[in-house]
């Protein structure tokens, strides 16, 4: 039987991998994030953006307050969180233009879509830390992906994909060195277990994650 156009777009689960320039192209950009003054900044650096793209181009749109109803996020749901801009010299790298190309033909969005970036370094400082506390989640928009840039002396921090909040793991996997998935994230759940030092010390997880819907 043949798949239609519309039953792809609905499914939507792919796995890739940036270019080895971009991700050596990106990774230092993780070294100047600053401090989160959330609920999550005992473990977690971040930046945040918002984009249009369109033909092959980033417009960086106005700085907005990221806000989650707390029905999706039971951490920090309906919390107005401000943060840093994503640096422009990243921007203006035509390797960071590389993970929206993937994102847009991967997720199969329109042109000139909003697309939110997420910049982010997870790190463990002598213990265990959640990478995910809200659980197996939805972040409650169309389609998300994530990329792992790098990861530095950890264990753990492994990407899932689930069908539902209490099914088994289509895929779980310690995504590494630019390898990242695009799913529907109204048809699937995602999760990352937590992370922990490899020498008791540090470790840390770098990541981007975009997040768009259809509809502005």
């Amino acid at each position: 039987m043949l798949t239609t156009k519309s039953a792809q777009q609905a499914f939507c689960l792919e796995l890739g991998q940036l270019t080895h320039d971009a991700v050596d192209h990106l990774a230092p950009s993780f070294e100047s994030l600053p401090d989160n003054p959330y609920a999550d900044g005992h473990y977690r650096l971040r930046r945040y953006s918002r984009f249009e793209f369109r033909n092959d181009t980033l417009t960086r749109l106005p700085t907005r307050a990221f806000v989650q109803d707390a029905s999706i996020n039971h951490f920090q749901g309906d919390v107005k969180r401000t943060y840093p801009e994503i640096e422009d010299a990243t921007v203006a790298d035509n390797c960071f233009v590389e993970l929206f190309e993937h994102f847009q033909k991967m997720a199969d969005l329109p042109e000139g879509a909003t697309i939110e970036v997420h910049q982010m370094r997870i790190f463990a400082d002598h213990h265990e830390v959640q990478v995910a506390p809200e659980g197996i989640h939805q972040d409650g928009f169309d389609r998300i992906g994530i990329y792992v840039i790098q990861r530095c002396n950890i264990r753990g921090g492994e990407v899932s994909v689930h069908t539902g909040e209490n099914a088994p793991a289509l895929l779980k996997y310690p995504l590494d060195h630019g390898e990242f998935v695009v799913l529907n994230d109204k048809k699937f759940y995602h999760y990352a277990t937590p992370i922990v030092p490899r020498d008791g010390e540090l470790g840390y997880m770098d990541a981007f994650v975009l997040t768009a819907n259809f509809k502005h």
